[in-house]
């Protein structure tokens, strides 16, 4: 989520996101506007529509990897060509990573964690005991628990895959 501004008419702001980009809109009575883009991606902000819009950005220790989000979420909404910050394979293992902490926190074995991600034929298959799905799972909790420690920050400074 990404807290957009409506840019005021006289700051010479003239890029708006394109339609094409909007796959659902809604704008509640308070004047909160919700968009999904057709990516999947959400932005909320205070009267975003057609209009040009601004963000707002900290001038903090974080300000490297705010302006690259920044510039990411300009190309992804005004070119519609970005590239996402995390490919499908990192963040198909940042989920199972942060479902196996949630699995583990809920009483569940990581030989029922690897049943859930790889099936039961497969888990099945060879000894649990030096089983490499059991040290997979093992290393999907190391890195969950990592994620949960020191933060999500991390991803998107491209640390820690």
């Amino acid at each position: 989520m990404v807290h957009l501004f409506a840019a005021l008419p006289d700051v010479g702001l003239n890029d708006a996101v394109r339609p094409d980009r909007i796959a659902d809109r809604k704008i509640e009575a308070d004047g909160l506007s919700w968009i999904r883009l057709a990516d999947g991606a959400n932005l909320v902000g205070n009267q975003v529509d057609d209009r040009p819009i601004g963000l707002l950005l900290p001038l903090d220790g974080d300000w490297p990897v705010r302006l690259a989000a920044a510039d990411r979420l300009y190309h992804q909404l005004i070119d519609g060509d970005a590239d996402p910050p995390l490919t499908p394979q990192r963040r198909e293992r940042v989920k199972r990573a942060l479902r196996t902490i949630d699995g583990r926190r809920n009483g569940a074995s990581y030989r029922a964690v690897a049943t859930v991600f790889f099936g039961g034929d497969r888990v099945a298959a060879e000894p649990w005991k030096t089983s490499s799905l059991k040290a997979q799972v093992a290393r999907l909790a190391a890195f969950g628990r990592m994620m949960i420690d020191h933060g999500y920050r991390q991803l998107l400074q491209g640390k820690n895959s």
